[in-house]
């Protein structure tokens, strides 16, 4: 049974990788990591301590509650049956751990979080980078995650280029990031700029196509290619003649939007990307002991100028921020606390992964 499972793993992840898109943001990147890794150094000191993985698992996913529809008099079950979940992941990695890191387990498997991967000084200089792969499905919605990145840390300054597409919230960029750096002991700040492309935020199309008191749901939804039909007291709907919903309370509660987001997105995907230009200010520290440890920097970029014409427009505060913080104390030698945790905010859109707790050891 073991050899039939890792039959199957195997056959989705060549099935998936077979239908990936390789676009020339992927090319590109790769050619930076080459031209600029193996130009500064040997091949074999920039590939070494890195390490190439990749992983699979297959896990039972989430029972929905139970749902109905009202039809012809009676009512028909429309629960939906999620097929297993699926997490497949390849890439390579070389990044120095901080001192309170620790390899847990045997094997790398790609869907590790370190709260460190984040900061912008690393905890040695030089070339650093990770690009990693995922394919992901998790009750029964698929996507993409894809997070590329090449850093170089010197002793007066920071370069980083990134290729990030967090496609389950909704984050998707490429920047390139490049600092003076002063270090002052276990501070470090450093100040520079950054250039950020990305797919245009801040834009519902619907509301430019559809203006309250002008026109009904119904013509709206007719417009989206939706049609209906006037049988036995109640509207039945159709798309491209297939029947979909009896009444109007059934239609407007499970299709009209998804047909609404579905417009958004084709719309704002035929606006295409683009691109802006941030002062970016930092500061980081980094203190450890055997007792305790602390690491924390964080990231400001207040100003910002867009080159495109669909630029990103703040309506709030025009900081973009960029937090993370790692902490512990061992109170005693059974005990200790620990927290950990990042806040990302760019566009208005913000990302926040906070853990905590404590470890007591029973001796």
């Amino acid at each position: 049974m073991e050899i039939g499972l890792l039959k199957f793993m195997l056959h989705t992840l060549i099935q998936k990788f077979y239908n990936m898109k390789i676009n020339q943001t992927h090319i590109y990147f790769f050619l930076i990591v080459f031209v600029l890794g193996l130009g500064t150094c040997k091949a074999q000191d920039f590939f070494k301590y890195a390490t190439i993985y990749s992983s699979g698992s297959i896990n039972t996913s989430m029972i929905e509650n139970q749902d109905y529809i009202a039809i012809n008099k009676g009512y028909e079950e429309t629960t939906q049956i999620n097929p297993y979940d699926y997490n497949f992941t390849i890439g390579i990695r070389k990044i120095a751990r901080f001192n309170y890191e620790q390899k847990l387990t045997t094997w790398y498997y790609g869907n590790e979080k370190s709260v460190a991967d984040n900061t912008t000084i690393g905890n040695n200089n030089g070339w650093e980078y990770l690009f990693n792969y995922s394919f992901i499905r998790n009750r029964s919605e698929t996507f993409t995650n894809r997070d590329f990145w090449l850093r170089y840390l010197g002793n007066k300054c920071v370069t980083k280029i990134q290729v990030k597409n967090d496609e389950r919230r909704d984050l998707e960029y490429i920047s390139f990031d490049t600092r003076f750096r002063i270090n002052k002991g276990a501070f470090d700040f450093t100040l520079g700029v950054v250039g950020r492309n990305h797919p245009v935020y801040g834009i519902t199309p619907i509301e430019d196509f559809w203006v309250s008191g002008e026109s009904s749901f119904q013509e709206l939804a007719e417009d989206f290619g939706y049609s209906t039909e006037f049988v036995m007291g109640s509207h039945h709907w159709f798309n491209n003649g297939e029947l979909i919903a009896t009444s109007n309370d059934e239609f407007f509660k499970h299709y009209f939007g998804s047909a609404i987001a579905q417009y958004n997105q084709e719309q704002l995907n035929a606006l295409g990307s683009v691109t802006e230009l941030s002062v970016v200010i930092g500061t980081a520290y980094y203190y450890y002991s055997d007792k305790y440890w602390i690491h924390g920097w964080l990231n400001v970029m207040p100003f910002h100028y867009g080159l495109d014409d669909y630029s990103y427009n703040y309506e709030g505060v025009s900081t973009d921020v960029d937090f993370g913080l790692v902490a512990g104390w061992r109170i005693t030698k059974n005990l200790g606390v620990f927290v950990e945790g990042t806040y990302l905010e760019y566009w208005e859109k913000p990302i926040q992964e906070f853990k905590f707790g404590f470890n007591y050891l029973i001796f």
